[in-house]
Order: structure tokens, then sequence, then C-alpha cells
């Protein structure tokens, strides 16, 4: 995020109507940079926090559906692409199944959806297509790669 950083140590039991009801410090006291910023998942399903630790958080944008779109991943604080090296239908449907889509999935290349801004994340991503998130799929180490937004990564679910 950008901006105040508005509540830290946050400490809910789960039962709260409302997350002002969770023991947290004063309003804008905090000891955290925005590297910290926490963000969830609602399932309409389960009602289930899904869990955060199975790798960055994944968005599609500039698609003319909510199912469709250039790939972005947030890491390092910021919202960035996915180079297309290696890009595959079994890569995209990875990111729909995580995204909550079913059915086919099919890789879009060379910038498909558009060109993104800032930086370019992740690249030679290498899924299975078993996968339940990007964050599962083997791959080098971000933020290494030779590429442009030209080859920016997209998929339709």
């Amino acid at each position: 995020g950008q901006g105040f950083i508005l509540l830290d140590d946050v400490a809910c039991v789960g039962t709260e109507l409302s997350l002002l009801d969770c023991p947290h410090s004063n309003w804008g006291q905090h000891d955290c940079s925005h590297a910290e910023d926490v963000g969830i998942r609602c399932s309409p399903e389960s009602n289930t926090v899904m869990d955060g630790s199975l790798g960055p958080p994944v968005r599609l944008v500039d698609g003319e559906s909510t199912k469709e779109g250039r790939v972005e991943v947030f890491l390092n604080g910021q919202w960035g692409s996915i180079c297309d090296d290696g890009w595959t239908d079994r890569d995209a449907a990875v990111v729909c199944r995580q995204l909550g889509f079913s059915g086919a999935a099919k890789a879009r290349a060379m910038a498909y959806f558009g060109e993104g801004h800032g930086p370019i994340h992740l690249d030679n991503i290498e899924c299975s297509g078993t996968e339940h998130t990007l964050g599962q799929c083997v791959r080098p180490d971000t933020g290494i790669h030779s590429c442009w937004h030209s080859e920016d990564a997209g998929v339709i679910c």
C-alpha cells in the first residue's frame, strides 16, 4: 500500500463482528513498513481465510471481464507483472484456480492485455498444472529476468 498505516498489533480471536472490535494499537501508532501490509481472500462457500503462506497474491488486470487479464503478483510491497518466457496453459490454470475459477484456462503472451507498469516480478514460471497457487510453482529467484513489458503474461479463465 501507500500512505498512512493505520493499525498494528491487531489481535482478533475470530468471533468479533468488526475488525475494530479486536484489540489493536492506537490509530496510527505502528512499527511497520508497507512490506508488512496484510490482505485476505474470502471464500463465499466456507467463509474461511485462505492460507497466505502459499505465495503472493495474484490479480488479473486490463481484461474485458474479471476472468481475464494481465497477470500481476504482489511482491515487496508492489504489484508487478510476470514475463511470458515459458508461460503455458498449465501456468494459466494455476492462476485461474488461485483466483477461484474452474474450467479451461488459456495462457496469453506478448502483452496480449497490454503492457504493465512497475516491476516485472517473475520469469520462467514452471507449473505442473496441479498446484493451488502460483507461489507453489517451481521458479528461479524472483526479480531476476531478461524481459520487457512487451512480454507480460496474461490468462483467460
